[in-house]
């Protein structure tokens, strides 16, 4: 009979089956070399700010709330009777900023609130207290760059606008509000908002009056996160709300 033929499987060259291990370790190494430069960070304030606004894009609703809550107390502000002609506000990165003119809410030279101030304070504390206790408040107390009466308890501007600004967190803290979200600094003289003096020389009294002011930066409550170290410094925050 002649050859039929066989069903003897072809036969392969059994040395070579080291360059499938190889060339899967070598995937698994240009897969972690990948990675690490994605992670890697290159530009923090960068990177930091293309996270909140991922963030942001993922939590709309949330940010959307937060400016509404703010506008309207913004516009609360400037209905009240006493705060509307007093103050001027205004929303900057998502803060409210309410500024009092520092000679409304203080003597010259003085850190003691008046009896007029006191009350048009209270009248704020108590709007932004309904809306939300947990605010955290920022107070800067600013001055003139005029020399300070030998009367005063104070010999700089220092001194004085932060102890201004002090007496004013101290209504806060009066009224319920969480010391740990309370915070009181003096800037002096270094942020005017118009020149102290003319190109003479000589005091501008309405601009050191503008210039002598609080102002009360009302922000949003610190949300409590836990952070989780992903490796090569990189970390994630989740929201411990329980949700």
């Amino acid at each position: 009979m002649g050859d039929l033929g066989s069903n003897k499987p072809a036969s392969f060259d059994t040395s070579l089956l080291w360059l499938v291990t190889y060339a899967d370790m070598m995937t698994l190494i240009c897969c972690f070399f990948i990675l690490m430069m994605v992670f890697a960070n290159y530009d923090p304030p960068g990177a930091t700010k293309k996270i909140e606004e991922i963030a942001k894009a993922f939590n709309k609703d949330k940010y959307k709330s937060s400016n509404t809550k703010f506008t309207q107390l913004q516009e609360e502000v400037a209905k009240h009777p006493e705060l509307k002609e007093l103050t001027k506000t205004s929303i900057i990165d998502g803060a409210l900023v309410v500024t009092f003119s520092g000679s409304i809410m203080f003597d010259k030279d003085s850190f003691d609130l008046t009896d007029d101030s006191r009350f048009l304070l209270d009248s704020l504390i108590d709007l932004i207290k309904v809306k939300d206790a947990n605010y955290r408040i920022l107070v800067e107390g600013h001055d003139d760059n005029q020399p300070i009466g030998k009367e005063s308890k104070f010999s700089t501007h220092w001194g004085l606008s932060a102890a201004r600004a002090a007496a004013v967190v101290s209504r806060f803290e009066y009224f319920g509000f969480d010391p740990r979200n309370l915070a009181a600094i003096g800037l002096a003289d270094t942020k005017p908002l118009a020149p102290n003096e003319d190109d003479k020389g000589d005091p501008i009294p309405e601009n050191m009056r503008l210039n002598r002011r609080i102002v009360i930066k009302v922000l949003e409550p610190i949300n409590k996160t836990k952070s989780f170290r992903m490796g090569l410094g990189v970390y994630f925050t989740n929201d411990n709300k329980g949700e």
